[in-house]
């Protein structure tokens, strides 16, 4: 399986999403004035594209916490729900809810051997401490980052300084009518 990462970006590199309802302005909240039917139909296609979401324990307790309680009539909503998800977590213990699965013992090595399995994408959203982790080790094939149009000024940042140097090539971009642009990087060979 190949490991995508999906992360929203500000034009200073955080991808800070504690708070996407906006409750907080600092903390969150940035993205939701630029989301639009084109960058709802990208992520739909990369969810449809998915065999499960690999997920950090925050981002992990977020969505669980919100998304059983959604539907719509694409179907985005109940592919979300229904996909097997892979947690990592040095806190949490089994059994997990909303289709979800402990991740055992270290969480690059699971996600390592998850990564030779059969199948299509296994897709990170948010989860930046995984994130870090696997970039640090070369593990994620594919980034996609929605680069939006605001600098936040403070945040976490996509990448640390402990990040390993990788090179990438572009395959693919896409600009919304809100400003959001996709670039679409592959490890290069």
């Amino acid at each position: 399986m190949r490991i995508v990462a999906a992360e929203y970006v500000s034009i200073d590199g955080r991808m800070q999403m504690e708070d996407p309802e906006g409750r907080d302005e600092e903390r969150g909240g940035w993205t939701s004035a630029y989301w639009n039917d084109e960058l709802a139909e990208m992520q739909r296609e990369q969810l449809f594209a998915s065999d499960a979401l690999l997920l950090g324990r925050v981002t992990y307790e977020m969505f669980a916490a919100t998304w059983p309680t959604f539907t719509d009539e694409q179907g985005f909503a109940e592919r979300m729900n229904s996909l097997p998800k892979y947690v990592a977590s040095r806190t949490l213990s089994e059994p997990l809810d909303w289709n979800a699965k402990l991740l055992e013992g270290d969480a690059v090595e699971a996600v390592r051997t998850l990564r030779d399995e059969p199948g299509r994408d296994l897709l990170i959203y948010g989860s930046g401490q995984l994130f870090d982790a696997l970039a640090r080790e070369q593990l994620i094939d594919e980034y996609r980052l929605m680069v939006h149009p605001i600098v936040l000024g403070r945040g976490k940042r996509l990448f640390e300084d402990e990040s390993a140097r990788v090179g990438l090539s572009l395959v693919d971009t896409q600009t919304t009518a809100t400003g959001v642009t996709t670039l679409v990087y592959q490890r290069a060979e």
